[in-house]
């Protein structure tokens, strides 16, 4: 495409509206975002895009663990760009994922260039860090300051330095914006130090790019009421209790410093806390934001319905130093009718884990995970571990690249719920430790008491790849708890078609209490 419509870099960055037409090959249909206040640049990657030099963030905070590096920005819709990453050091080998995008990597020197429209990428190179590449679409008509609905949180004498926390001054602005003229709260480009902040109803949360809400470390800043516990934690950085038609837009961050809260221990912590946390709400609006480093699930939705989030960036703390962390990446709990769309998610725990806890009271269904990128320690599509309630129905996993997981995808039914219906369609596998698929209903957690009634029916998956021979592990429990029904409809492992459970080319272990499996 030789040109597009595209708002200023300004624009996508905070700054005043308008839009020209640019040339797709040019500097301008690169959306370069301010750079955070006090990002460590990175020493091993630089990265342009049409010769326009992005900013590379090395998230050091995790360290003595897994430390990443990621460059954030934008290209004009309809456009693609040209990105080129250079390291400090020679490399031979390198993986620009997902594979599935089929993108031509040209190298030269220490040099990879390739082109890329709206995108979520990794790239692993031998032996070196990873860099993750997110290029987000253009934003659709971002509220721009001076508009009628829009107010500045800089009219409330708001510290942009992260030097002060101003969690009051920011309440104190939500509240004012809930139902008001000026309902869309817009946050430039800074840096907030801000302990639980509560939204209200009928308003918008607008954190441009730059802007980024870094939570306290102090866990006495974390003092919602009220709201209902979620394995012992009821509290979140940017909180959305029984509220509804809210929206929190943009390209900025939401840091919930977890690193630092829990000491960078690894151990479920004493006091856990989301990033993003959606509680008994409706009509809500996720979309553009990055979310980073929880103390424990890093976005969590309870007893919610009509919850959307899309072109979303989650990046965790993820152990190499032990299995995993408690830091999940988006959990629907409790809740219904619920889409997830254009994701990226790393983390050290479970990536996407739809369930439902015992005290919820309502029996999840129809959650919609679609077009992600995934990384994680442990499962990369879970419906569990918790599985109370009567039935867990409509829950699907569609357009899915899986770049490395434990468990690529998995159904972990140790309580209540009859798990029916569920499809994952379009997987695509690159690496798993251990299962390429793991149904188990015999594995009841040893850290609670479960009631292990569980049953699975009807679960489909159609045009699954894996590119590595891991355990596809089917196993219900007795007779009538059991796992009855699992369609398989173009699975390929290694890229070769598996068309019984007793094809050699994939790993199998069924046991007596699995029926009515089929292959197309």
């Amino acid at each position: 495409m030789a040109g597009a419509r595209a708002g200023n870099g300004g624009a996508a960055a905070g700054g005043a509206g308008g839009s020209t037409t640019v040339s797709c090959s040019s500097a301008g249909a690169v959306l370069t975002y301010p750079t955070l206040p006090g990002a460590t640049k990175s020493p091993l990657y630089s990265v342009t895009a049409n010769g326009v030099s992005q900013f590379v963030e090395k998230v050091t905070k995790f360290s003595p663990e897994m430390q990443v590096h990621y460059a954030n920005f934008g290209v004009a819709s309809g456009c693609t760009a040209t990105v080129a990453v250079t390291l400090t050091s020679s490399f031979s080998s390198y993986t620009l994922s997902p594979k599935s995008r089929n993108i031509t990597v040209t190298k030269s020197g220490n040099t990879l260039t390739f082109t890329s429209g709206p995108n979520y990428l990794i790239l692993q190179v031998t032996s070196q860090e990873l860099l993750f590449i997110l290029i987000d679409d253009q934003e659709s008509n971002p509220p721009q300051l001076g508009d009628a609905n829009v107010k500045n949180i800089a009219d409330y004498t708001v510290d942009n330095t992260g030097a002060t926390l101003v969690t009051s001054k920011v309440q104190s602005a939500i509240n004012a914006a809930s139902g008001a003229t000026q309902n869309v709260l817009y946050f430039p480009a800074g840096k907030y130090k801000v302990g639980e902040l509560s939204l209200k109803s009928n308003m918008t949360m607008y954190l441009a790019a730059g802007a980024i809400l870094d939570g306290s470390t102090s866990t006495s800043d974390y003092a919602v009421t009220g709201t209902p516990a979620v394995e012992s934690t009821s509290h979140g950085v940017v909180h959305l209790y029984n509220i509804s038609n809210t929206k929190i837009l943009g390209r900025g961050v939401i840091d919930g410093e977890g690193t630092a809260i829990n000491n960078g221990s690894n151990d479920t912590p004493a006091f856990k806390i989301n990033v993003l946390r959606v509680d008994k709400s409706s009509n809500i609006l996720i979309d553009g934001i990055l979310v980073r480093d929880p103390v424990f699930w890093n976005t969590l939705v309870y007893t919610s319905d009509q919850v959307t989030i899309q072109n979303y960036k989650v990046i965790n703390r993820r152990p190499t130093s032990t299995t995993y962390n408690q830091t999940d990446g988006i959990d629907y709990d409790a809740s219904t009718n619920g889409t997830i769309t254009n994701t990226f998610v790393y983390s050290g725990d479970d990536n996407l884990s739809p369930k439902t806890e015992q005290e919820g009271g309502i029996d999840t269904k129809n959650i919609v995970y679609s077009n992600a990128v995934l990384y994680s320690n442990s499962g990369g599509c879970k419906i569990g571990t918790k599985t109370f309630g009567n039935t867990m129905d409509g829950i699907v996993f569609k357009d899915i690249d899986i770049v490395k997981a434990g468990r690529a995808m998995a159904i972990d039914a140790n309580d209540t719920a009859v798990i029916q219906n569920a499809i994952f369609q379009n997987i695509r596998i690159e690496a798993a430790d251990s299962h390429v698929l793991d149904i188990e209903e015999d594995m009841a957690p040893t850290w609670r008491v479960a009631p292990n009634t569980s049953t699975v029916k009807n679960v489909s998956f159609t045009n699954v790849s894996s590119d590595v021979k891991q355990l596809i592990n089917i196993h219900g429990l007795n007779s009538t708890v059991n796992v009855n029904g699992v369609h398989f409809t173009a699975l390929t492992v290694q890229g070769k078609a598996v068309t019984s459970q007793t094809d050699t080319d994939a790993s199998w272990n069924i046991n007596q209490y699995v029926s009515n499996i089929t292959f197309q």
